[in-house]
């Protein structure tokens, strides 16, 4: 009994997970549960890195006509999210694809653990997008990055939360 209490027990969990990775999905909601989770860092003294992965490329590609396998650019972005969202820890949150960027709230994560995050999914997404997209040589996929503590970052974190949560 108790292994089928168990197993019921992390499907649910599972359900609950999925439910709320749509319910971030919403750049707006996203914001606000990234300011929620800024205070929380500043009271705790942890660490919170935002990080935001430019596709406004895929855009310009696929009016060149670059788009292989026939493949919408939505569905393109669908399957980026699920690329990402397969790349980091259960307790980062992951946007939508909106206004041509994602967004990643990596908890507890300082620069520089955001900084190697960016490089292995730059190069995970760009290979990815190749086998896609028609890319020119050499092409990267643009990514920014605001942390705290980094009292610089603080404020272009807030600046761009603010951005999200107005529109």
């Amino acid at each position: 009994m108790e292994t089928f209490k168990d197993e019921h027990d992390f499907y649910q969990e599972g359900e609950e997970r999925e439910e709320m990775d749509q319910f971030y999905k919403n750049h707006r909601n996203f914001g606000l549960r990234a300011k929620h989770e800024l205070k929380r860092a500043e009271r705790y003294c942890e660490f919170l890195s935002l990080l935001i992965v430019d596709l406004s490329s895929l855009s310009k590609f696929a009016k060149r006509g670059a788009l292989k396998n026939y493949r919408r650019i939505e569905v393109l972005s669908q399957e980026l999210e699920a690329l990402i969202q397969e790349s980091v820890r259960e307790t980062d949150l992951v946007s939508g694809v909106e206004d041509h960027r994602l967004l990643l709230l990596l908890s507890e994560t300082p620069k520089e653990g955001a900084k190697s995050l960016a490089k292995r999914l730059g190069e995970r997404v760009k290979y990815y997008i190749s086998n896609a997209v028609k890319t020119p040589q050499g092409w990267q996929v643009p990514m920014n990055i605001f942390s705290y503590p980094d009292r610089r970052g603080k404020d272009k974190f807030l600046s761009f939360i603010q951005e999200i949560t107005q529109s």
